[in-house]
């Protein structure tokens, strides 16, 4: 039978509060976390990862590839399309560093590796990684040009695609759970 996120809140905390911390560390640092913690954990990587992806994508369009609403570039403002093209290059970018850290975090403190070999493992979570990322750059600038909303609005976008699609495609898929 399987629980209701619901359910499994309701049990998670259940759980906390009927063990010391100790013991609560100890689930927490284990790969066969209950579901809850095991989110929790992937939360916190993902974060990590996020935090080297966005710094090099912020790094980049303000340098290598002007993205920002209202930069000068040849002393013309920056038309929509040229900053939605260069967030794209400072995305792919960033995506090279975030996906790197993603994968040595989330195998050292989530994910049990051993379904593929490691090679085909990373592989296969690079690719994953690869289809939220590409799902989230098309739809990104997009809104940029068809809307106008703002960059970082549409690197919001991004980033709440990604989170969804890895969760559900890295622990049933590419690691053994």
């Amino acid at each position: 039978m399987t629980l209701s996120p619901i359910e499994l809140l309701k049990q998670a905390l259940g759980f906390c509060r009927e063990n010391d911390f100790p013991t609560i560390y100890r689930a927490v640092k284990a790969k066969d976390a209950h579901p809850v913690l095991q989110f929790l954990k992937y939360g916190f990587c993902g974060v990590i990862a996020t935090v080297a992806s966005q710094g090099i994508w912020v790094a980049s369009v303000y340098t290598i590839f002007p993205a920002m609403d209202g930069m000068v570039v040849d002393g013309k403002p920056i038309e929509d399309a040229l900053r939605a093209r260069n967030s794209t290059y400072a995305n792919m970018l960033g995506w090279v560093v975030g996906n790197f850290v993603a994968y040595f975090t989330n195998l050292a403190f989530v994910f049990e590796g051993g379904r593929h070999s490691r090679w085909k493992e990373f592989l296969y979570f690079s690719v994953v990684s690869l289809f939220a990322a590409v799902a989230g750059l098309a739809a990104g600038p997009l809104l940029i040009k068809w809307f106008g909303i703002s960059t970082v609005a549409s690197q919001f976008s991004l980033l709440v695609t990604a989170v969804l699609v890895n969760y559900a495609c890295r622990k049933f898929f590419v690691f053994k759970g």
